[in-house]
Order: C-alpha cells, then structure tokens, then sequence
C-alpha cells in the first residue's frame, strides 16, 4: 500500500522537522529545498509553494521550535516570584529553555543570517528585540510595584540580558548551567537594575 500523501499541519510539521534534521546534521549550508524536499519525503515544489527562500524555512523552524518550548507565549509564563532577583533568574531560565528547544545549530543558522544584513534578518531581529522589551517591562513592573526600583530600565538594559544568553550560547556550545545563570543575574543583572541612572 502506498504511503498517504501529508497534507496542511502534517506536511507543515514533516517540512521543518526535516528542515530541523539537515541543519543539525549538515549545517545550514545544506539547507536547499532539495535537500528539505528528500527528507520530508515530498516534492521540491511543495516547499516552493509554502517558502521562497531557505531563510524563511528557518524563520518558520525558529517559531515552530519556540511553540514547542513554551506552552504559549514566554511572557505569559513570567509570574511575580516575589523579588527582582528571582523575576530575572526565571526569565534566563525560560529564555535558556528556548535556546535549548531551538539548538545550536539553529541559532548559528540566525546569527549567520542576521550578519548578512538583509532587511528579512533585521526586522526578525528588531521583533525579538522588541518581544525581550516586553518581557522586561513585565519585570519592571513588579519591581516598581513592589518598591525595588523607582526607575524604568533603558532599552539597552532591557535587551542586554537576552544578548548575553545568546552570545553565551553561540560561544560556548554546550548548555549553560542555573549556577551561571545566578551569576550572571548578581554579578551583571542586578547591579545594573538596581542603581539608578
């Protein structure tokens, strides 16, 4: 009997696990739409249909590993922990829950993108910018509400913390443990917060 042909969300799921696997195996110089087509065990204009660049397969990898992660979006899993401290220890956390979802191949496969410089790289980067900054006003929030701090955090405060992890990540290429975590949020995180500009 022959194999049932995937359709909609299966084929979707197949395309980027595929896609997933040659980035893991091969790197993302491997990453053709031939390539993703044999593995997927579809046709190459099946995956023309549904991208137009390799870039945009990996963008829909990084947002389909994102869903895997978190059981909807990471801001809303950020709940009051009772002090500043331990509000910015659950966001690393949570964020270093996605980069190890998302894997090192394919954060090498973002930041190769991202030094090309094309416009599709820089607005995928101003949105994470840009959902970090939400997080953080999250964080901020409770500070302010609980009395930690009277200031609002800069824009660079507020996306230095992500940029650590993910610079942190690319260079040392192994999981980073909760003891860096908690010194990164004494030694770097919580003096910056906490001395007011």
């Amino acid at each position: 009997m022959a194999n049932e042909r995937k359709r909609g969300e299966e084929l979707e799921i197949a395309i980027l696990e595929a896609a997933d696997e040659i980035i893991k195996m091969k790197g993302y110089w491997s990453l053709t739409f031939q390539n993703v087509a044999k593995q997927a065990k579809t046709s190459r204009t099946v995956i023309y249909r549904r991208y137009e660049t390799p870039f945009e397969i990996l963008h829909a990898l990084v947002k389909y590993k994102s869903k895997q992660a978190f059981d909807g979006p990471m801001i809303d899993l950020l709940k009051d922990k009772g002090s500043l401290r331990e509000d910015l220890i659950a966001v690393m956390e949570l964020f270093q829950q996605l980069f190890r979802k998302v894997g090192l191949g394919v954060l090498d496969a973002m930041l190769f993108e991202l030094r090309q410089g094309n416009e599709e790289s820089l607005l995928w980067l101003n949105q994470a910018h840009e959902s970090n900054i939400k997080v953080m006003k999250k964080v901020q929030g409770f500070a302010m509400r609980r009395g930690e701090i009277k200031h609002e955090f800069s824009r660079m405060q507020m996306i230095l913390p992500f940029n650590i992890l993910r610079m942190e990540n690319l260079m040392n290429g192994k999981k980073l443990t909760k003891e860096y975590i908690i010194q990164l949020v004494d030694e770097v995180l919580m003096p910056m917060y906490t001395k007011e500009t």
